[in-house]
């Protein structure tokens, strides 16, 4: 039990809707994945304590939160687990200030994990702590709203894909930082999502969801490669989110950039030499050869070597080390064409006008 920080088995029935969960949650950026209405916001709820299941047991840490053999059900507020919905939830009557206050009461001073200036520094929020809930955008209701729940310190944080409504750029800024939280702070996430490029580019861990069960959990490419059901794989876009800084801008309408050693060139940006961006690379732009391909009109040409070989129902997704990681999307006949297998040199081949730069929330 000491390698989990929370570990649940319970049942609930909804209508005709059965919720019937055995999970264990360890501390990583977890996705719970699945289609729409298979469970996956209902199992959210119980584990926080606003659904009671009709039978079960839910312990974090080892220490009991629901035992129908016993009638324990700690309530919600006692759990140290913080929920974050789709919709922010904010006090429309409080300013942005007041709002992450009352989160941060919540919790004694010797108990807290984060700290006022550090949360609004981390989330860039201070311009807006005298506004209030209405006046703020879609990104930055939400990044209040990750504010609060942290202030109040948990030792789990549910997201209940909060995150949908905002535009792409703004979604994928927001889940980089919650991803970067993650990792500076060491707090276990669960972000529940049915967005398939999200899952491969995020999360660490997959719980897979289907009709009320986790039906597969583990590593991300472990539980996707090995369970393919045609209803659970979206055609969202697979993409690679890079963090670059900008190198130079060339006269013939060019931008370099670099990415952890490696060159990328991009069509010509306006952003100065030297500035940090977010650029992304759809996996279906890019093309695998197993020979350097000699001249061609395609500007990035990245030797590599192939770290693993997804195959998610009928695509194909191959993971490529070229100084950083890239998935590269192909049909599964170029998949036996080439002969590609795992540590196989390949060579990736990307337009400069594959890429996009995503602006930061």
């Amino acid at each position: 039990m000491a390698d989990f920080v929370l570990e649940g088995r319970f049942v609930l029935k909804l209508g005709h809707f059965r919720i019937d969960v055995s999970l264990h949650l360890r501390n990583a950026f977890t996705a719970l994945f699945g289609p729409s209405g298979c469970g996956k916001t209902t199992t959210l709820k119980i584990l926080a304590g606003l659904l009671k299941p009709a039978s079960g047991v839910i312990q974090m840490h080892g220490k009991p939160l629901y035992d129908s053999s016993t009638g324990l059900y700690v309530p919600p507020e006692k759990r140290d687990i913080g929920l974050i919905f789709q919709e922010s939830r904010l006090f429309p009557h409080l300013s942005v200030r007041e709002n992450l206050e009352f989160a941060l009461r919540q919790t004694p001073p010797h108990q807290r994990t984060f700290r006022f200036p550090e949360v609004v520094d981390l989330l860039e929020i201070d311009a807006l702590l005298e506004r209030y809930p209405n006046s703020l955008s879609g990104g930055e209701t939400q990044r209040v709203a990750l504010g609060r729940a942290l202030l109040a310190s948990p030792g789990l944080l549910l997201m209940d894909e909060p995150l949908a409504a905002l535009d792409l750029p703004a979604k994928i800024g927001l889940l980089a930082r919650v991803k970067s939280i993650h990792q500076e702070f060491g707090l276990p996430i669960v972000y529940v999502s049915h967005d398939l490029g999200m899952v491969m580019n995020i999360a660490e861990e997959v719980l897979l969801m289907h009709e009320g069960r986790i039906v597969r959990q583990g590593p991300a490419a472990d539980v996707l490669s090995d369970y393919v059901t045609t209803s659970l794989l979206p055609g969202e876009t697979i993409r690679n989110i890079i963090d670059v800084q900008i190198q130079k801008h060339t006269a013939d309408g060019q931008t370099l950039v670099r990415a952890d050693g490696i060159q990328l060139i991009l069509p010509r940006l306006t952003e100065p030499v030297g500035e940090q961006i977010r650029i992304e690379l759809p996996a279906s732009e890019i093309i695998l050869a197993v020979e350097h391909p000699g001249e061609l009109s395609a500007r990035n040409i990245l030797p590599g070597r192939i770290r693993r070989i997804l195959q998610v129902g009928q695509r194909v997704l191959v993971e490529v080390d070229v100084g950083i990681p890239l998935l590269a999307e192909i049909i599964e006949v170029t998949l036996s064409r080439l002969g590609l297998k795992p540590g196989g040199r390949v060579f990736l081949i990307i337009k400069a006008t594959a890429f996009r730069k995503l602006n930061m929330p």
